[in-house]
C-alpha cells in the first residue's frame, strides 16, 4: 500500500508540473529575477492613475492661472519707476545678457520705436547703459547697470511677497505638491517649442 500510494502522488506531481509549465513560461522574464511580487491591476491603478482631464483642458487651466498670477504679481508694489514693462525688460538682460535694441523688442514682443522710448526712460533712470556690441562695432547693446540689477531684486521681491506669505500658510504636504508642480511645469516649458508672437505696440 505504502509503495502504491508514493507512486500516486509522484504520479500527481509530475502531472501538476506539466500543467503548470506553459503558464510558467508565460510569465515575464523579470519576475524571476526578483523577490518582488508583481503588482495586481488594482495597485497599479493606484501607483499610476490615469489623467482625469484631456490635454487641452489641462493647458487652458495653466494658461488661466498664469493670467491670474501675472495680474496680481502686476498689481504689487515693485517700487517707484518700476513698471511692469521695465521689469521685463531689466529681466531678460539680467538673466541673457546685454541684448540689442532689436533683439530687445523682438524678446518683448514689441516694434522698435516703443522700446527705444522703454530703453531712453531707464538709461535716464540709470537702470540701463549703452556699450559697443562685440559683435558688430557699427551697432550697440543694451545691458542692465549695477543700479538697474539691484532695482530688479528689489522689485521682484517686494511683487512676490504676497504671494510668499499665501505659501508660507501651507502645509508642509502641500507646499511639497507645489513644489513638484512648479518643477514640473519647469521642464515641460523649457522643453517646449514656442512660436514667436507678432509684435505689437
Amino acid at each position: 500500500m505504502g509503495k502504491k500510494s508514493k507512486g500516486k502522488d509522484k504520479g500527481k506531481k509530475q502531472d501538476l508540473r506539466k500543467a503548470a509549465s506553459p503558464a510558467i513560461a508565460a510569465l515575464p522574464a523579470a519576475w524571476g529575477q526578483s523577490d518582488r511580487v508583481p503588482p495586481s491591476p488594482s495597485e497599479s491603478a493606484v501607483e499610476r492613475p490615469r489623467p482625469t482631464v484631456g490635454a487641452s483642458e489641462l493647458a487652458a487651466r495653466l494658461a488661466g492661472l498664469s493670467t491670474v498670477l501675472q495680474r496680481h504679481l502686476s498689481r504689487a508694489d515693485a517700487g517707484p519707476g518700476l513698471t511692469r514693462a521695465r521689469l521685463s525688460a531689466l529681466g531678460l538682460l539680467v538673466m541673457g545678457g546685454p541684448r540689442t535694441l532689436g533683439e530687445l523688442a523682438a524678446a518683448e514682443h514689441v516694434r522698435p520705436p516703443t522700446m527705444t522710448r522703454l530703453v531712453h526712460a531707464m538709461e535716464a533712470d540709470g537702470l540701463v547703459a549703452r556699450e559697443p556690441n562685440p559683435a558688430d562695432g557699427r551697432s550697440v547693446v543694451i545691458r542692465a547697470t549695477p543700479h538697474g540689477e539691484a532695482q530688479l531684486e528689489q522689485g521682484r521681491g517686494r511683487q512676490i511677497a504676497p504671494l510668499a506669505g499665501s505659501i508660507s500658510e501651507l502645509g508642509s504636504a502641500e507646499r511639497l505638491q507645489l513644489e513638484d508642480a512648479a518643477d514640473l511645469l519647469g521642464r515641460l516649458l523649457r522643453s517646449s517649442a514656442w512660436e514667436p508672437a507678432e509684435p505689437t505696440e
